[in-house]
Parts: structure tokens; C-alpha cells; sequence
């Protein structure tokens, strides 16, 4: 019994320890990974999207986009493997992506509904 208790405290210290070696040295935090996940999505997005605008961010370049982060490739990849390795951490990471989505298109409609009606008002007063 002794043995047991003693073999299964060693084996939850080893298990424990085991999970920190697994940790990326340059491992972005939560917060990072939203800003950098926002980002993309932004620019896939935008991407997809031709328009006539100089406003398009069609042609920023991957390599911008990890020099405004601070990181490389490398750390991102190290620091989303990490994450998807752990599931309720990455589900937290892309709620608060979804959050910060949703923020910014309910603040785009919003302001797409003030500059349209006041195209209308702008228009009715012609009239």
C-alpha cells in the first residue's frame, strides 16, 4: 500500500513535470494569439474581397503581418500547435476571437447605418 501511494506520487510529479517541457520557450500568450488570430482573419478576409479602394489590405505580405506581432513563424507555430494541444485553451482563444469579431462588425453596421441615413436625409432635403 505504501509502495502504491509513493509510485503514484511520483508518477503525478513526473506527469506534471512532463506537461511543462512540452511548453514552447517563446509561447505567445492568450491575448497575442487573439490579436494575431484577428488579424489574419482580417486580411484573409479582405483578401477574398476585390475592391476599388485604396483601403484593401489585398496585398499585405505574411512577413508584415508577424513584424507588427513581434514573432516569426516559427512561434506561431509552436505557439498554435501548443494550444490546439490543449482544447480548452484554444476553445477560450477563439472565443475571445469571436468576441472581437462580432465587436467589429457590430461597429461597422453601426456606422454603415449613420453614413447611410444620412445619405437619405442628405438626399431627402434635394428633394
Amino acid at each position: 500500500m505504501k509502495n502504491t501511494i509513493i509510485l503514484l506520487v511520483l508518477t503525478i510529479l513526473f506527469s506534471c513535470s512532463g506537461k511543462e517541457k512540452n511548453v514552447p520557450q517563446n509561447l505567445m500568450n492568450e491575448d497575442q494569439m487573439v490579436n494575431f488570430l484577428f488579424d489574419i482573419n482580417i486580411i484573409n478576409s479582405s483578401r477574398a474581397f476585390r475592391n476599388r479602394s485604396e483601403l484593401n489590405y489585398y496585398n499585405i505580405k505574411d512577413s508584415l503581418l508577424f513584424k507588427k506581432h513581434k514573432i516569426d513563424s516559427v512561434i506561431f507555430s509552436e505557439s498554435n500547435f501548443y494550444y490546439a494541444s490543449n482544447p480548452k485553451l484554444y476553445l477560450r482563444i477563439y472565443s475571445k476571437l469571436e468576441t472581437k469579431l462580432k465587436l467589429l462588425k457590430d461597429s461597422l453596421s453601426k456606422d454603415l447605418e449613420v453614413h447611410t441615413k444620412k445619405r437619405v436625409d442628405s438626399l431627402n432635403k434635394i428633394n
